[in-house]
């Protein structure tokens, strides 16, 4: 039985198949990850360039008129990106970790590649439900 859990993923045989799933799962991620990141910079670079005029229409639209609120509205923008950019960097290193450890064969290195994902799903379900229950509390 001790013998057992030594043994690498790889040296049970995994079949090619497998592998090449593997290895597009990786492909497709890091995809993805890397169109967040560009997706989250181009926000950002919109945000300066018309952040000053924005927080000046949304002043004058709202009931606040002092320019605290575009700082809040700022601080805001901030720790979103910053959440999505620590949302995605798990999705990325899994990604990352899953393609080394099938290229170097290291089941350890695809064990950690596959625990990223699953911070990166974590992540997922917990915006998940919070997105739903902002929209349950906009109904009722």
């Amino acid at each position: 039985m001790e013998s057992n859990q030594d043994q690498s993923l790889f040296d049970t045989g995994m079949d090619h198949l497998t592998e090449s799933h593997l290895q597009t799962i990786s492909k497709w991620t890091r995809f993805i990850a890397i169109t967040g990141y560009v997706a989250m910079g181009l926000v950002l670079l919109m945000f300066l360039l018309i952040g000053g005029k924005l927080a000046e229409q949304i002043s004058v639209l709202s009931t606040f008129s002092d320019m605290g609120f575009a700082g809040v509205m700022l601080v805001v923008v901030i720790i979103a990106l910053a959440i999505a950019g620590l949302w995605l960097y798990f999705l990325l290193k899994g990604s990352s970790l899953i393609r080394s450890g099938l290229q170097n064969r290291d089941s350890v290195m695809l064990a950690d590649g596959f625990r990223a994902l699953k911070t990166y799903f974590i992540f997922s379900v917990v915006f998940s439900v919070l997105s739903l229950f902002t929209t349950l509390a906009t109904i009722f």
